[in-house]
């Protein structure tokens, strides 16, 4: 993740890395277990947030919106909530991009049709082009 690292450096993006112990106490919380893809993005960057742009994450208090733990739990009574994924943000009436762990893709999904798109971007190149606008 060194080109989403300079991004954030080069543009003064706020993270907040989370430590083992907060992943690997999500992981148990969530009965599920992160991609080494996922766990990188956390221990390095925690969450990241760029003028109106959040990604959700790790190293804030569980009350935060931004923390995947209490984001989650609303999003789990939405239809067909895959098992294994992680919200990444909010994308407006319903909508939302969550991280499969499991199949290691970026997924769209909404609160009354389930998926509605599977892509085979990577972590980092959707956190490169939704946060920073880069291709």
């Amino acid at each position: 993740m060194k080109k989403l690292a300079q991004q954030v450096a080069a543009q003064g993006a706020d993270i907040r890395p989370a430590k083992e112990d907060e992943i690997t106490t999500a992981e148990q919380a969530l009965q599920m277990q992160f991609s080494p893809e996922y766990k990188a993005y956390l221990s390095e960057f925690g969450l990241i947030a760029s003028g109106a742009t959040e990604i959700n994450g790790l190293g804030v208090p569980v009350t935060s919106h931004l923390n995947i733990l209490s984001a989650i739990q609303p999003l789990r009574d939405g239809k067909d909530y895959p098992e294994h994924a992680v919200p990444l943000c909010d994308i407006g009436d319903g909508y939302y991009y969550l991280y499969d762990n499991q199949q290691r893709k970026i997924l769209t999904w909404s609160m009354i049709s389930g998926v509605v798109e599977t892509s085979n971007e990577s972590l980092e190149g959707f956190l490169l082009r939704t946060v920073f606008d880069v291709k």
